[in-house]
């Protein structure tokens, strides 16, 4: 294997190490996540590590050294620079990132993951202002998507015991089996379905709508008050029974909504 390789990649984090280094966490097509160290990186005037601080793609070059990987050189292929104008959409770039960078171990390749997020920054850069609970909202939509990719696709049509296809008002939701189940199993056999929870239509439809639908979809839907809530309730409890690592805060709150 070459020391010595290129790849591009969308810096998903980073961390201080020791008096003026610094690691990256970088998510690419090829490699999965890969984690590098640039020295002297936390430095005023470091030359390599400006193109790796903003949101962009970034053309590597990077070595491997006895314990792990630095950087020898970088270069900014696309620039997200919309997402700049708005803390809003700012927000939303970093909580992807986040959960991304939390949700995946390194040198797995996925490039389904990447188009996710390249897709997401691309939306982001070019969409219009968002209120809180729109942000929020699609928060919780590339949560979705995201989970179904890492191996946890919620089954949104059939029911979890009998696999028919559930009926309008006939189902509830079940996060740890990962769906909803029909009413009429979940009352044959109640111990094992203790924990489903009452879920409306609405709800139902707006959980579909976002793990489906494109992110431009995203915008159209209205958000009443009750759905959005049983919607928020039902993508967090995935979130704390399925995800790798439990954000620290909620969707919700991570968007500032209370």
């Amino acid at each position: 294997m070459s020391l010595l390789y290129q790849t591009t990649g969308i810096v998903l984090s980073r961390r201080d190490y020791r008096e003026a280094d610094r690691w990256y966490s970088v998510f690419t097509p090829d490699k999965g996540k890969v984690e590098f160290l640039a020295r002297g990186g936390s430095k005023p005037l470091a030359k390599l590590t400006p193109h790796l601080e903003m949101i962009a793609e970034v053309e590597l070059l990077l070595v491997f050294g006895r314990h792990y990987q630095t950087v020898a050189g970088v270069d900014r292929k696309r620039s997200f620079a919309g997402i700049y104008d708005d803390i809003s959409k700012l927000t939303l770039a970093h909580n992807a990132m986040h959960l991304l960078d939390i949700g995946t171990r390194p040198q797995e390749s996925d490039p389904n993951l990447y188009h996710l997020l390249s897709t997401w920054l691309a939306f982001l850069e070019k969409s219009p202002s968002l209120s809180k609970e729109r942000a929020a909202f699609l928060t919780a939509s590339f949560t979705l998507k995201l989970l179904a990719l890492i191996g946890y696709h919620p089954e949104l049509t059939s029911c979890l015991a009998c696999r028919k296809p559930v009926s309008s008002g006939a189902f509830k939701w079940h996060a740890l089996k990962g769906g909803v189940v029909c009413k009429t199993c979940a009352l044959s056999n109640e111990q094992q379905w203790f924990a489903a929870r009452a879920m409306t239509d609405s709800t139902l439809k707006l959980v579909r709508h976002a793990l489906y639908e494109s992110f431009e979809n995203q915008l159209r839907p209205h958000l009443k008050g009750e759905d959005i809530a049983g919607f928020h309730e039902a993508v967090e409890s995935l979130i704390i029974s399925h995800f790798p690592t439990i954000p620290a805060s909620s969707l919700r709150a991570s968007c500032g909504v209370c």
